[in-house]
């Protein structure tokens, strides 16, 4: 009966591993591009033929919708953008009388390294022991950042360029989060 039990405890917390947040994170960036309108599909296909002209092996891009909600009753369409173990969430879309584009760069977590975090007392710190971040995980991130940024900037100056809309070098830089944290 306690075997049973053990069991059925171990796959709910295994079926509860299977989130689509971005566990951890590594970078993001926003901006609003105030008065200006654009399509958010036009913007995903430019940026998904960007990726491809730039020569990365490998990368996926889908659809994804997203809760807005804790709920899960609204949604909104990011571009998912997955190489190795990174994935991007890009957001672009309208927002009042301008254009919003944000994207959020994160480390994918296996199923197996996400059930050790829900293991009671012990899970976090083992899954810290067992799975840090490594040196070479922070570099391919930060290359696989960069290309993918570069490649959002580039589709928005395409597309602003006759509107006169420009980004302050500033505006231009992403913001990373702690990533030398174990």
């Amino acid at each position: 009966m306690v075997y049973i039990v053990v069991f059925l405890a171990i796959i709910i917390v295994f079926a509860m591993t299977k989130s689509s947040k971005l566990n951890n994170p590594h970078s993001n960036w926003n901006t609003l591009l105030d008065n200006f309108s654009h399509s958010t599909e036009d913007f995903y296909e430019l940026l998904k033929q960007e990726l491809r002209d730039r020569g990365i092996k490998n990368i996926k891009t889908r659809d994804k919708n997203l809760n807005q909600d804790s709920i899960g009753f609204i949604k909104r369409k990011y571009l998912q953008i997955i190489w190795r173990d990174y994935e991007y969430y890009i957001c672009a879309g309208p927002f009042g009388k301008g254009f919003f584009v944000s994207w959020h760069l994160g480390y994918k977590n296996s199923s197996f390294q996400i059930f050790i975090t829900k293991i009671p007392f012990v899970g976090s710190w083992l899954a810290d022991r067992l799975f840090h971040t490594t040196f070479y995980k922070r570099d391919t991130a930060s290359m696989f950042m960069t290309y993918t940024h570069q490649s959002v900037l580039k589709v928005i100056e395409d597309i602003t360029k006759e509107h006169g809309v420009r980004l302050t070098e500033q505006e231009k830089k992403p913001i990373l989060n702690n990533i030398f944290k174990r």
